[in-house]
């Protein structure tokens, strides 16, 4: 099987049988590739983004209002 690094790109190579510490780390090739992902998710680096709300959205309305006091 063979996956990349996420972080340095590193192509990884290991069998499903195999126990060595590239395994240990997946999907990282190591522990200083592992160590700076948890940094940046630490960090907040790592941003998720959405769209954004049209303002007709987010408008508050209040239902509890009473128009009985209004002189329309």
């Amino acid at each position: 099987m063979e996956s990349t690094c996420p972080i340095c790109h590193k192509t990884i190579k290991s069998t499903s049988q195999e126990k060595n510490g590239a395994e240990k780390y997946f999907p990282f090739c190591s522990e200083r590739c592992k160590l700076i992902d948890l940094g940046t998710w630490l960090d907040a680096d790592y941003k998720i983004i959405s769209p954004q709300k049209s303002r007709e959205n987010d408008q508050d309305f209040d239902i509890s209002r009473d128009d009985s006091d209004n002189p329309d």
